[in-house]
This record gives structure tokens, sequence and C-alpha cells, in this order.
């Protein structure tokens, strides 16, 4: 129960932080998403049995307060959840590599599917422009930002759920 707590903590924080300071942080367009890490580390190194019902609450949060509609943001979220299951199952002798390898993947899809959603509503907009000064930047400030949150999260983790221990 208390692994639930201080993950809604942790994700309200990185909420605040993400539309306070970081969403003005760019590099030339592109800028770093928080929440986007904070999820993608808490899948990979929470051992909660129903973090996926966390992670969909997680995603209608975001989603209510996000331009784009709240189910493209459950959608995605949940399917981060899966990727990093799977990640955890294949390759988690190196959380790290774990890490840097869904954070690239998971912001590659969420530009792209932000560009798609664009591209459906019929907005104008330039793909080169989209590609080369925001998705580029973008990716280079989360796999930089991912090791600060990588850290967090994980010795958050270890602080509360102590090696052995079952939830």
């Amino acid at each position: 129960m208390i692994t639930y707590i201080v993950s809604s903590i942790g994700f309200f924080i990185a909420l605040m932080l993400q539309y306070g300071i970081f969403s003005r942080w760019t590099l030339l367009s592109g800028s770093a998403d928080i929440v986007l890490l904070f999820i993608v580390a808490l899948c990979l190194h929470s051992n909660v049995k129903r973090l996926w019902v966390q992670v969909l609450i997680f995603g209608a949060i975001v989603g209510a307060i996000s331009a784009i509609p709240f189910y493209f943001i459950m959608a995605f979220y949940f399917a981060i959840f899966l990727a990093a299951q799977l990640i955890r199952k294949r390759i988690m002798q190196t959380p790290l590599l774990s890490m840097y390898l869904l954070t690239f993947i998971a912001t590659l899809a969420w530009h792209a599917l932000n560009i798609a959603y664009l591209f459906i509503k019929r907005i104008p907009f330039d793909l080169s422009t989209a590609l080369f000064e925001i998705m580029l930047p973008g990716l280079l400030l989360n796999i930089l930002v991912s090791i600060v949150i990588h850290a967090i999260v994980q010795e958050g983790n270890r602080m509360i759920t102590p090696k052995g221990a079952e939830v």
C-alpha cells in the first residue's frame, strides 16, 4: 500500500516539475518529458502486483490536462507498461540500459503518435521541423534526464521495498 502512495506522490511531483519547469526548459523546441521518464522508471523498478491500474490512472490524469485526447495517453502509458514488463523479463541485468532503451523507444513512439494525431486532424506542420527541432532535441534531453530519474526511482524503490520483501 505504501508503494502506491509513494509512487503517486512521485508522479504528482514529476507532473508539477514537467508543467512548471521542464516544459519551459527547451533545446531548440524539444523539451524533456519528466512524466514519461517517471512512468518508464516506475514500470522498470516496481514489483507491485497491480501497477497497470496505477499507470492507467496516471494516464487519465495526464490526459485530462493535455490537449491530446486522454485515451491516446492512457493507451500509450499502458503500452509502456507492457514494454517495460517485457524488457524486465528479457534484459533486466542492466537496469540503466533498460531505462535507456525504453526511453528511446517511448520518446520516438510518443512523437510519432503526436505527428500522426496532427496529420489525422489535418493541422498543417512541417515534418522536417517536427523531426529535427522537436523530436531529436526532446530525445536527447530525455536520454540525459533519464539518468537522474532512474537513480531517484531506483533508490526510492530500494528504500520503500527492502530486498526480500514481497508486495
